[in-house]
Order: C-alpha cells, then sequence, then structure tokens
C-alpha cells in the first residue's frame, strides 16, 4: 500500500478546514504535488490511500474538483468522530428544525433567516452550493456556528459567549460530541467520557499530541512495514510522519514554493530519517543539494531525486492542419521589462506575415493584464501598421481606425487560465511554445510534450533538447531566429513532432512510477 499525505492546511488554525465560501472562491490554475502523485500511482493499478490529517467537513467536493472521485481515503476526523460514510448527501436546509415563524431572505451572498425583524440565522454554502454552515444571533451577536459535512450530516458546532468563540464540539453522525476544542484561554482538547472511540487521554495540551496517538492506533490496526508513505514536506506534519511511521520507507515531496526553510538546520530530522527526497524542477534541486550540503550531509545526497510529478498523455495537436500560425507565450515566468523586450521581435514578425497568430497566457491572478493589454495597444500605434493588429471593438469590421475608435486585438490574444482543460484546448492548435523563464513552468512543459509541440527556452531542462523538439536561447540570441526555423516550412517541426512523441515515453505515467520504485529500491512487483 502507498499512502499518501497531502499538506492542504491553513495558516490561522492549522488543523482546521480550507473551505472557502462560494463568493470568495477564485477560479486559478493550481497544481498539487499529492493530486498528481496519488493519481500516477492510483492509475498504474498500485493499491493507494490518502491520509487527510486536518479538519475537512468537505472533503468529497474537494476531491470532485480534483478528479479523485473514489478515492480511497483515511481520514483523521473521520476517525475521532466515528464517521464511515463515503458518499455525498445534500442537506435542504428548509428540512432542518427552526422556530415558528422564520422566514427566509435571499441576498447575493447568502440566505438570511428572519424572526419578525430581527436576523435569527445567516445560512452560508460552499463553492458547489452545498450547506457550509449557518451562523446563529443571539442580541445581534453570534450566538452558534453549525459546521455541515458534504455527506449529510452536522460535523461541528461552535459556541458563542457574548459574540466570542469559547470552544468547538465535534460530533459522531448522531450529533454527540466526541472531543470539544478550548478556543479561549489555555489550549486543551477535552474527550467526551461517552465518546465512540478509545482514547488514551480525557485532555490533550496540543492537536499534535492527539493526532500522534490516533496515526499509532491506525498503524496497528492498518499498516504493514511494507506499505509506504509518500508525504508532501510540510513542517506542520513531518515529526508526526517521521515518529510514528518509523519502520516504513518514507518519501517527502518538495513542490513549488510550499516549504521555506530558514536554515538548513531546519531541515536535519528531514534528512536524517526519509528514505527520500522528491524535487520537481532542477531549481529546487538545487537549493535542497545546497541545503544539504551545508548541513554536513553530503553522503546523504544519494536521497535526493527529481521526479516529475506531471505525467505525458498521448493528445497530438492538429495545428499543421490550420493555417494560423499560433505562439503561446508563458508571461508568469518572465519580468514586466523582460516581456517588453521579447514583444518587438514578434510583433515585427507578425507585422510581416499575417499569418502568426499571438497569445500570451498566464496564470497568476496578480498579474496586471489590463495593463499589458494598454501597453501593447500603445506598442502597436506608435510602431506598427494598426489595421494589421487591431479591429473595430463593436461590430469587427475593417473600418477606418483612428485613436479614438474603441478597437479590439484581431491577432492578439491575453489570457489568464484556471484550469488545465482551457491549456489542453488552446495547445491543441499552437505551433510553438515559448517560456523564456529561468525556472519554466513544469506543467506547461509537460502539457506541451504531450501535444507534439516545440518549445522555445533560455534554459536547459529535462524536457526540452536543443533543435530536437525545441530550442534553447541563448544571451544575445535573436528570438527571430526559432521562430522562423519552426515556421518557415514544416521539416523542422515535424522533427520535432516525431522527437517529442520519442520523449514523451520518458514521462508516462508507467515511467514515472518506475522511476519512483527505482528510488525506493522496490522491485516491480
Amino acid at each position: 500500500m502507498f499512502y499518501f499525505i497531502p499538506a492542504w492546511y491553513q495558516k490561522q488554525r492549522p488543523w482546521y478546514h480550507t473551505t472557502e465560501l462560494w463568493f470568495r472562491t477564485y477560479e486559478r490554475m493550481t497544481f498539487d504535488d499529492t493530486v498528481n502523485h496519488y493519481k500516477i500511482f492510483e492509475k498504474a493499478g498500485e493499491e493507494t490511500c490518502l491520509l487527510i490529517l486536518n479538519y475537512q467537513p468537505q472533503l468529497r467536493y474537494t476531491l470532485h474538483k480534483q478528479d479523485m472521485v473514489g478515492a480511497v481515503v483515511w481520514s483523521l476526523f473521520d476517525d475521532i468522530q466515528n464517521v464511515h460514510e463515503q458518499t455525498m448527501t445534500p442537506i435542504n436546509f428548509k428540512h432542518l428544525k427552526w422556530p415558528q415563524g422564520i422566514r427566509f431572505v435571499y441576498s447575493p451572498f447568502a440566505i438570511v433567516a428572519k424572526q419578525g425583524q430581527e436576523t435569527y440565522a445567516v445560512i452560508h454554502f460552499a463553492e458547489n452550493g452545498n450547506l457550509f454552515y449557518i451562523e446563529t444571533y443571539s442580541e445581534k451577536k453570534t450566538d452558534k456556528i453549525y459546521y455541515f459535512d458534504d455527506r449529510g450530516f452536522l460535523s461541528s458546532l461552535i459556541y458563542y459567549s457574548d459574540g466570542v468563540a469559547q470552544y468547538q464540539d465535534y460530533l459522531n453522525k448522531n450529533g454527540v460530541w466526541q472531543i470539544r476544542e478550548s478556543l479561549q484561554g489555555e489550549f486543551k482538547i477535552s474527550v467526551n467520557p461517552d465518546a465512540d472511540q478509545d482514547f488514551d487521554q480525557t485532555e490533550y495540551r496540543s492537536w499534535e499530541k492527539l493526532i500522534d496517538e490516533r496515526l499509532r492506533k491506525f498503524k496497528v490496526r492498518n499498516v504493514t512495514n511494507r506499505d509506504i508513505f509518500i508525504s508532501a514536506a510540510d513542517p506542520q506534519h513531518n515529526n508526526l510522519v517521521l515518529n510514528v511511521f518509523v519502520q516504513n520507507k518514507k518519501g517527502f515531496s518538495f513542490f513549488g514554493n510550499r516549504y521555506q526553510w530558514q536554515t538548513s538546520r531546519d531541515l536535519i530530522p528531514l534528512f536524517l530519517q526519509a528514505d527520500l527526497l522528491i524535487v520537481d524542477t532542477q531549481e529546487q534541486e538545487k537549493k535542497l543539494r545546497h541545503a544539504l550540503i551545508g548541513a554536513g550531509f553530503t553522503k546523504l545526497l544519494g536521497k535526493l531525486s527529481r521526479i516529475s510529478p506531471f505525467d505525458t498523455r498521448l493528445r497530438l495537436g492538429h495545428s499543421q492542419t490550420v493555417k494560423e500560425l499560433k505562439i503561446y507565450f508563458f508571461i508568469d515566468t518572465i519580468s514586466e521589462q523582460e516581456l517588453r523586450t521579447y514583444l518587438p521581435a514578434i510583433l515585427d514578425m507578425m507585422e510581416e506575415n499575417s499569418a502568426i497568430h499571438l497569445e500570451l497566457v498566464n496564470f497568476r491572478q496578480d498579474y496586471d493584464l489590463k495593463g499589458l493589454e494598454t501597453y501593447l495597444k500603445n506598442l502597436i500605434w506608435q510602431n506598427y501598421t494598426v489595421e494589421a493588429f487591431l479591429k473595430v471593438a463593436d461590430d469587427g469590421s475593417e473600418n477606418h481606425i483612428d485613436e479614438s475608435t474603441k478597437t479590439k486585438f484581431s491577432r492578439l490574444a491575453i489570457n489568464r487560465y484556471t484550469n488545465e482543460n482551457q491549456v489542453i484546448t488552446t495547445l491543441d492548435t499552437t505551433r510553438l511554445v515559448i517560456d523564456l523563464g529561468e525556472n519554466p513552468d513544469l506543467y506547461t512543459q509537460i502539457a506541451s510534450i504531450s501535444a507534439g509541440i516545440p518549445q522555445i527556452n533560455r534554459v536547459q531542462t529535462d524536457y526540452i533538447d536543443h533543435m530536437k523538439n525545441g530550442w534553447i536561447l541563448s544571451d544575445g540570441d535573436d528570438l527571430r531566429h526559432p521562430i522562423h526555423y519552426y515556421f518557415d516550412g514544416l521539416t523542422n517541426w515535424n522533427q520535432s513532432l516525431v522527437y517529442a512523441i520519442e520523449k514523451m515515453s520518458d514521462y508516462t505515467s508507467g515511467r514515472i512510477l518506475t522511476q519512483w520504485k527505482s528510488v525506493l529500491n522496490l522491485g516491480e512487483g
């Protein structure tokens, strides 16, 4: 069995849920190493299980969003609350017990339960429309908050005094509290003497003490010494995993910017006790290698491996069947100033060749795309034939354009993508991908290989071989050169496609799984 431990935590209450109210959720491109690792192993038919260590009453919907419906899950709070059901069951808030005379007022963000002119409760919903929590009031101050599980029952209840949260009860399906977390004064977790589960103590002074106990009980009941734990590297749970599963092989995944260690010393327990330290990029590998050497653990460098969290899936594009020569330029990895230095070369080529189209692609929510649009339009007005790039915004006609005309791009696009399907759809008709960052976006690289599209980068990576399935742009090189290389005829582009298909085999889920088993010293059986 392979157990996967994600790091789906928040900062204020570290072991609490991360669910957002529906109107506070933002569509954004997010990747999670645990999700991708789990899918790779599960797809290969390996026995897999997610270990969820924080309170997640809306977990089923979280898994649904990640395309992980049906994933095998052990949840710490399900264990504590003695809950075994996995099926989602919607709750109709109107079917709950309400005082006589309650009427419901619908606002843009929530439903308000009114008793006369007073607000009795506010009903809140999660992103999928599930009932999330109900906040009741007494004398215009919060009195209680009822949290609901997406499987159709009341999960926990926060009690207030004079508008201040005092404690939170975590309930079984019958509404009986199992543990009580203090929210004021000295922290403690109290156990109900009539709790469904056996607890070693009647009171705990930290969540970590309780989690350690429940993990050890889980281990006795379910874990063999052959089982392997693959954990997102996170200081919140690293020591728990290391201390409880001593006899088991353990791998820790360093992904993106999640783990911000201050000094190499912070990582010593992990260096010593982990069997495997997994990184996703060359830059991450360099940082961790430096940390190992800095801590005096040069002999442990063998524990460090770089394995892609993304697998290739053959979905070759159809760009060679359309007349447009579309460039997909990923802009999140370079500065705004760098982008401005590269754009003129592409615009020059677009003015010369009307078949070339440019799409500037962004994932980041904080990028000023409106400012970029304004800059581009000004650049075009000052330096290019305006009609080659802009058209009248209202009817799309080719009428005369002057500076007072409201315009939109004709062969340019600026798009913020929030999910993988948008990327895949765009790549289907893309002829060339450009990412000129010092750390090219890993997902973009893998998705481009899957579509058979050549890529222009500034740095050498595992995924691009110069003049085979892409171009490594040296300092001082003219960006127009590699674009001409792949756009002037199909010979070079077709050779790149063939090489990309060969390269794709290195990053199939089966090959990545073999890599994992190799570094974990496991046989193929």
